[in-house]
């Protein structure tokens, strides 16, 4: 079975922001990236979204009930992806990190590399093996830039960026069948250095992953 055949799925780059009341301070939030945002319904209309279980913000969802979706544009940049999709809610406050605004209902949602945001209410979810899915009735929606919205694919194909290990579409590299390279590849989110091999090791020791942030010696010949 070739896996990478769900690459070509269509589907968007979201990230979804929740209400942290565990924590119990102003104003704080959880957030992860997800692929799997879908409308379902049109009267009323409805979303569905599924969340990794392991994921700090599936647990906040469960408990307020609501969530707020950011349509990542291809405007997005890399260390923001990285920064919602390789590291935990439990840890950081990501929004804290990023310009961000608040939904009617008091939701986070990114000001940057955005399309606009919709802010939801779950209605019901339901088990499904690793994640849950969650149907949520849409309250408030807004269009606010008119940039292209960042793809699965073209986060794949341009950004070389590689799903969270909690994404639903997930691929383990030992899966994939591929030519040796000669090329450096980052050991925690998978970016690729879009340079030679020489390039890179000519590359200051203070470089980082633009993805996920991690150093330089975090890389591994591919």
């Amino acid at each position: 079975m070739d896996i990478t055949a769900l690459f070509k799925l269509s589907s968007g780059l979201y990230i979804i922001g929740a209400k942290d009341d565990e924590k119990k301070t102003q104003e704080s939030f959880a957030g992860c990236v997800v692929n799997t945002v879908l409308q379902s319904t049109s009267k009323p209309v409805t979303l569905t979204v599924c969340i990794n279980k392991d994921n700090y913000t599936n647990a906040c969802v469960k408990k307020t009930k609501e969530f707020s979706v950011s349509v990542l544009s291809e405007k997005i940049k890399e260390n923001v992806i990285g920064l919602f999709g390789f590291h935990s809610s439990r840890d950081k406050n990501k929004f804290s990190e990023i310009p961000y605004g608040l939904t009617p209902s008091g939701l986070p949602y990114l000001k940057e590399g955005i399309t606009g945001f919709i802010q939801c209410k779950v209605i019901n979810f339901i088990d499904n093996y690793t994640h849950t899915i969650f149907i949520a009735e849409v309250q408030e929606a807004e269009n606010i830039y008119n940039d292209p919205p960042l793809t699965y694919a073209y986060y794949h194909n341009v950004i070389k960026g590689k799903a969270p290990k909690n994404a639903p579409t997930y691929v383990d590299d030992t899966l994939l069948s591929k030519p040796a390279g000669g090329t450096y590849k980052c050991s925690v989110c998978g970016y690729e250095y879009n340079g030679t091999r020489e390039e890179f090791e000519n590359l200051h020791e203070d470089f980082t992953c633009p993805i996920c942030a991690v150093a330089k010696s975090m890389f591994q010949l591919n």
